[in-house]
C-alpha cells in the first residue's frame, strides 16, 4: 500500500504546482483587467510581468504533467491538462489584447 501511494506522489506534485499555475495565471488576469481599466502603465507593465511569469509557470507544469500522461494515469491528469492549456490560451489572448501600447510617433 505504501508503495502505490509513493509512486503517486511525485503525479500529486505535479498536479498541484499544475493548481497553481492555473491560479497564477487567473490572478495575473485579472490583476491586467484592473490595470487596464485605471489605465495605469505602470500596473498595466506588472501585470503583463505577472502574465508572462505565470505563462512560464503553466508551460512547466505541463511539461511536468506530460511525464505522467500514459495509460497508468492519462486519465488522472486528463482535465488538469485541459485546464492548464485553457489557462496558457487565456494568457495569450490577454497578452495579445492588452499590451502596452508603443509610442506614437
Amino acid at each position: 500500500m505504501t508503495e502505490t501511494h509513493q509512486h503517486q506522489q511525485p503525479l500529486q506534485h505535479a498536479i498541484d504546482a499544475a493548481d497553481h499555475a492555473i491560479l497564477q495565471a487567473q490572478d495575473a488576469e485579472h490583476q491586467l483587467q484592473v490595470a487596464i481599466s485605471q489605465a495605469n502603465p505602470r500596473s498595466i507593465q506588472s501585470a503583463n510581468a505577472a502574465l508572462t511569469e505565470a505563462k512560464q509557470q503553466v508551460h512547466e507544469a505541463h511539461e511536468q504533467l506530460q511525464a505522467f500522461n500514459n495509460d497508468e494515469y492519462g486519465q488522472q491528469i486528463q482535465q488538469t491538462m485541459e485546464q492548464l492549456t485553457q489557462a496558457s490560451q487565456d494568457i495569450e489572448a490577454n497578452q495579445e489584447k492588452f499590451h502596452t501600447p508603443k509610442q506614437i510617433r
